[in-house]
């Protein structure tokens, strides 16, 4: 199948990451006034404890040195790189604001068809992150993002003509017209998306956004609950199941839970590794998942298809196998902290069980 690629939807943000202690001393000094005030027995209230926080707050410097760092980030981008040094060829269907030109040549730089890299005239957005001992937090430019979505972009369905998958991360209102497209177009392509709470914040917004079922959900546990306005993921799953063919949900260190169309759920634990970092565990996850889908398309059948023609314990076996290899490379991807190569992957699994 030459020329194909997996595609990406997804935003690519500039990122700006800040180290220092802003949130430690912040930390230190609240314990600090609160601990005075119980030993020495003034009444800690409600409004007393307001205004000893907001004195910790008001004392500390106005600037705050840290070393700062300028890269690339944002969830289609992050898929992109996952899936590049996984060795699929991808396309990246985004839109960017001015001054982006430097992180489309980087992407074209590594393999990656930019070709669906739109830009608009508007700012490019910029999501600060801060890097703290005591804690991380990213502030986004919500305000830019909602900005950057392809209402003036004119994308042709020759553009997506290319495609084995289509993956959207996460879906999102500004990504429903390319999806439409791609379903419109009935063109064999498997179509994935990733659920997540930041992007679709209730049920009915699923509902708006995703009008036809898709092959492939992926959500974590958390936030499955939370847009079904379900209690239990079974409850959360049926309702999933009007969205989705294949339904991945993650479930943290309880493993995963794959529900299809086609067979019964397919339980898995997780590999016990040692967890440097669990940044991008889901999106590790789903990445390995879709590498084994495209390697299935390659050979001439996309995994839908294949499920529907094959019996039930093959079904099983092929969502089971799909479940240990991403499994596999959001393991490697915790406890190294990077994303692993292919080679990688299947050293770990040969040496590895579930």
């Amino acid at each position: 199948m030459p020329g194909k690629k997996m595609v990406i939807v997804g935003e690519m943000n500039c990122d700006l990451f800040y180290k220092n202690e802003f949130f430690k001393q912040l930390e230190e000094r609240v314990a600090e006034r609160v601990g005075r005030a119980i030993a020495t027995g003034i009444a800690a209230d409600r409004a007393g404890l307001k205004k000893l926080v907001h004195e910790a707050i008001a004392d500390l410097p106005k600037k705050n040195p840290g070393e700062a760092r300028i890269k690339r980030g944002g969830n289609g981008n992050n898929s992109t790189e996952l899936f590049g040094k996984l060795g699929v060829p991808i396309k990246l269907v985004s839109v960017t604001g001015t001054g982006s030109e430097w992180m489309k040549a980087e992407l074209a730089a590594m393999g990656v068809d930019t070709s669906c890299i739109f830009q608009v005239p508007k700012t490019q957005p910029i999501s600060t992150i801060i890097d703290d001992p005591t804690t991380t937090k990213i502030f986004t430019a919500a305000n830019f993002k909602q900005e950057m979505n392809f209402s003036s972009i004119k994308l042709k369905k020759e553009d997506l003509a290319d495609a084995t998958i289509a993956f959207f991360t996460p879906m999102g209102a500004k990504f429903e017209p390319v999806l439409s497209m791609l379903q419109e177009m009935n063109a064999g392509i498997t179509i994935a998306i990733t659920v997540e709470i930041q992007a679709i914040d209730k049920l009915e917004t699923l509902k708006q956004v995703v009008k036809n079922k898709v092959d492939m959900l992926f959500v974590n546990k958390a936030d499955a609950l939370n847009i079904s306005g379900k209690q239990t993921i079974d409850e959360a799953d049926q309702v999933l199941s009007h969205f989705a063919k294949i339904r991945f949900i993650t479930l943290g260190a309880e493993g995963s839970l794959i529900s299809s169309d086609f067979t019964a759920p397919v339980t898995l634990p997780v590999f016990k590794v040692k967890v440097a970092d669990r940044t991008g565990a889901g999106d590790a996850f789903a990445g390995g998942v879709l590498l084994k889908c495209h390697e299935l398309t390659e050979q001439g059948d996309n995994l839908v298809e294949h499920l529907k023609k094959a019996s039930d314990e093959e079904r099983r076996g092929n969502l089971k196998d799909l479940g240990m290899f991403g499994t596999a490379v959001a393991a490697l991807k915790v406890s190294k902290g990077r994303t692993p190569s292919r080679e990688e992957v299947g050293d770990f699994l040969l040496k590895n069980k579930l």
